[in-house]
């Protein structure tokens, strides 16, 4: 029990320091938007404003700008519909239930996502929950704008570092990489047909990993284009996304190659040991890569390691003669293409590195 709590804590304290700075930035929005609404328009209270500016800012970086959005036709759509229809119907839980849905089928109408849609229900039980107060429909509509800009103001000129994050995530994808091509090498020496089972049913997981990479890289492109003091991350980030696409490849491909060996294994079909060999190459190579994705230097030592394990990727030289074992080295001959794609290099030049 005090080892489960202990690891509850600390990956409490990692989350904190994760997300330390988008929490930071969400303080210093809500106040700002609450200043703004209350001194510089005369709202009463205007907790609409700073809670606008949190759900704009959020925990995550990306599709900042769409919520934004969202948020104000929500909002509009709520506050119309409630304002349009309390003054004639009245407060009360049966018009509580009109608005909502009304308010609800029109954002959906207009191709509102989650948050949009949810806003202009709030919005409508507001006003047709609560007692009208004189400007309480726009003041509202008001904050919410307040709000939303207060939040791309944060991220304009109190931005985060867009490729701090991303490196993370492409860190821990080709990590996950290495640790799959290590294990795949001593599921093939010691022909376990269970734990290939179970490498494969890791390497299925690195989709989430392709997509946490992709939502980061997402949040990072958009902050490079609000805030003119990112902007010189932009090249950067160009490295990310082609990297991205590369490694993204390598990993569907990497899941075909342990697939075909779980397969095999199954049927007790015997692979050449000179396999297990290449994947540990290719691990230690995954390493290599880890340390230098997302760097403006040419990769010359992960681009000259592959293009050494290109040159041993000879399906007869590898004792490849069963159509599993041909399939298997077929993939990983192209997860090294892929791989010397996502450091830079032409994929016709990539392709040219393999024996015939």
């Amino acid at each position: 029990m005090m080892t489960t709590s202990g690891t509850a804590v600390r990956d409490g304290v990692l989350r904190i320091r994760t997300n330390s700075f988008a929490i930071f930035q969400c303080g210093i929005a809500a106040a700002l938007a609450w200043i703004i609404a209350e001194n510089l328009l005369g709202h009463p209270r205007p907790f609409f404003a700073p809670v606008a500016a949190v759900v704009c800012l959020g925990l995550s970086n990306t599709q900042r700008l769409r919520r934004m959005v969202e948020l104000a036709l929500g909002v509009t759509i709520g506050v119309g519909i409630a304002e349009l229809l309390v003054a004639q119907i009245g407060n009360g839980w049966w018009q509580i239930t009109l608005v909502v849905l009304i308010s609800m089928s029109i954002a959906q109408l207009l191709g509102g996502g989650a948050l949009m849609t949810t806003q202009s229900a709030v919005q409508s039980i507001f006003l047709a929950a609560l007692p009208q107060t004189p400007g309480g429909g726009l003041y509202r509509w008001e904050d919410a704008l307040i709000g939303g800009t207060t939040a791309l103001l944060i991220v304009a000129f109190l931005p985060a570092d867009p490729g701090r994050f991303v490196r993370k995530e492409a860190q821990d994808l080709i990590r996950e990489l290495a640790a799959i091509s290590a294990e795949s090498a001593a599921v093939l020496r010691s022909g376990d047909a269970a734990q290939a089972d179970a490498v494969l049913d890791r390497a299925r997981r690195t989709q989430d990993d392709i997509q946490s990479w992709t939502d980061a890289l997402r949040g990072g492109e958009e902050i490079s284009r609000i805030s003119p003091l990112r902007r010189r991350h932009q090249p950067e980030l160009l490295r990310y996304r082609r990297g991205l696409t590369g490694l993204d490849r390598a990993t569907r491909n990497l899941r075909v190659a342990v697939r075909r060996i779980a397969a095999a294994l199954d049927t007790g079909a015997e692979m050449p040991m000179a396999l297990a060999d290449i994947f540990d190459h290719l691990a230690e190579i995954l390493h290599l890569l880890e340390g230098e994705v997302g760097t403006a230097q040419e990769r010359l030592v992960s681009t000259t390691a592959l293009a050494a394990l290109a040159a041993r990727l000879d399906p007869g030289q590898l004792g490849a003669q069963s159509l599993s074992a041909n399939v298997v080295v077929g993939q990983i001959r192209s997860v090294v293409v892929d791989l010397l794609g996502a450091t830079g290099m032409d994929e016709h030049q990539a392709r040219t590195l393999l024996p015939g």
